[in-house]
């Protein structure tokens, strides 16, 4: 994602005394947050952990999605639609209609890719432009994609392969191969400046590291009871963020082996996780009605409440 690259330019974040988060000198740290069954998109102040944005958005907003520290794109399955939000103003600026169920959305420059369950197709949205320039079918129940050097895209419970997708034309994508990851993926995240990627899988409480330049598995590991999402921490690259939908835990691994660094506590039935900087990380607890932020100097966790059924975040960088 652009935004990974971007926030650490943009956002330094200092620390007070006693280990108190203070005022970021590059802006001020920022997370949206899908309430899913309240149709809204959510914006919250990291620093204050105030609520500043409430947006009406189609029905059934579900995964978020950041890129240049500043517009947010979520994505609406029983709706078919994609919109695009500037965090600046608060305001939509396009939404994107006629999906069939429209799941997972990840930025790669000037291009968004989502998946369509129903429809088994990766669809490209050129951001420029605004418009869908190129839909490819990659296999029944595409859920989630990450994006890079490839497009790698997860399936339904039922299908134990990724699919890798050519992404180097944006406008032309080309499936080039299946890669067995030793089990039906759900989620996957990619890390930057290498061919390794993350998955957690369907009902499972185990994580996988996958070589797919090599095609092949580097370890998998349980790590608890009901591993949903998997984030690559963008500024230390070594390290995996989990969250346990079961538990609702959040635990930080080490993407070396798979071991558990720390867990959190608090965030009950915790889906998607961001990172803002390297002083917080804020995760969607789905049962809850509410976003956990914990400050990673103490540790310190904060409940906000932003609405009926939160899923997806991502952050931003507000002036």
């Amino acid at each position: 994602m652009v935004l990974r690259a971007l926030i650490p330019a943009v956002l330094t974040l200092a620390v007070g005394a006693g280990g108190a988060a203070a005022t970021p000198t590059g802006g001020t740290p920022a997370v949206f947050v899908s309430a899913e069954r309240a149709s809204l998109l959510v914006g919250v102040d990291l620093i204050t952990g105030r609520v500043i944005a409430r947006i009406r958005v189609p029905e059934g907003p579900h995964n978020v999605t950041s890129y240049s520290a500043r517009y947010v794109l979520v994505t609406s399955p029983p709706a078919g639609a994609v919109t695009l939000v500037d965090a600046f103003s608060r305001r939509i600026i396009k939404t994107w209609r006629g999906f069939g169920s429209p799941h997972d959305i990840e930025v790669d420059g000037d291009y968004a890719y989502v998946t369509d369950e129903s429809r088994g197709q990766l669809a490209v949205i050129d951001l420029t432009r605004r418009k869908v320039v190129a839909k490819v079918a990659v296999g029944p129940r595409p859920h989630d994609v990450a994006v890079g050097d490839v497009a790698l895209v997860t399936h339904g419970s039922g299908q134990p392969e990724l699919t890798i997708v050519d992404d180097s034309h944006p406008r032309r994508p080309k499936v080039l191969a299946e890669l067995d990851v030793g089990g039906a993926a759900h989620d996957i995240s990619d890390q930057g400046d290498s061919a390794n990627a993350y998955v957690t899988y369907w009902n499972s409480g185990a994580v996988g590291a996958v070589d797919w330049g090599r095609r092949r598995m580097l370890w998998r590991r349980s790590v608890g009871t009901l591993v949903h999402h998997v984030q690559v921490d963008p500024y230390r690259g070594w390290r995996l963020w989990v969250t346990d939908h079961e538990t609702g835990d959040l635990v930080l691994l080490s993407a070396r082996n798979g071991l558990a660094l720390r867990r959190l506590r608090g965030c009950p039935g915790a889906h998607h996780v961001a990172l803002a900087g390297t002083a917080w990380v804020a995760v969607a607890c789905h049962d809850a009605d509410t976003l956990a932020v914990w400050n990673t100097k103490s540790w310190q966790r904060r409940l906000i409440r932003v609405g009926d059924g939160p899923h997806g975040v991502a952050e931003v960088v507000l002036p």
